[in-house]
This record gives C-alpha cells, structure tokens and sequence, in this order.
C-alpha cells in the first residue's frame, strides 16, 4: 500500500507542482515526511513558467487547489527531491 499524507496547498509553484503543510500521515506510511513538503503532480507535465502557456497553467492548479486541503498517495521522490504523487482534493 503507498503512503499517504495530507494537508492545506500553501503555494503553487507552477502548474504540476505546489507546497503543502503535511497536517496528517497515514497509519502504514513506510517513509518519514517533513512538515512542508513539494509536490509534483504525477502523470501531469506543465510547461514552465517562461515558456508559453505556463503561467496559464500556474493560475489554472492556483485555481483548483490554494488554500485547499490534499491527500497525496505518494509514488517516489523526484532527482530535486519533490514528492510526486497522486492527489485528491479532499
């Protein structure tokens, strides 16, 4: 089974990737998680702020997800560290 956590988006980076307060771990996590994390959205794939539509996309997950709350089924830790994971607006 894959880890969970869950908390409030602080901040959308861009449009796959935000920062959330890790407020809640599930009860079989197999992995330590800190109390701020990043999230790359899993299977999403964004163009970059400087390139044309990004900041489209940035203001459309802005949209969707500031200042709600997310569960993550977590998949693996990205080269930058990030989380990528699945995500469910709760």
């Amino acid at each position: 089974m894959a880890d969970t956590i869950s908390g409030p988006v602080t901040k959308v980076i861009d449009g796959d990737t935000f920062d959330i307060e890790v407020t809640h771990i599930g009860n079989n996590n197999v992995y330590e998680y800190n109390d701020n994390e990043r999230i790359r959205i899993a299977g999403k794939n964004s163009s970059e702020l400087d390139e044309p539509g990004g900041l489209e996309a940035k203001q459309a997950l802005e949209k969707r997800l500031n200042g709600k709350e997310v569960r993550c089924t977590i998949k693996s830790r990205d080269v930058y560290q990030r989380i990528v994971a699945t995500i469910s607006v709760l």
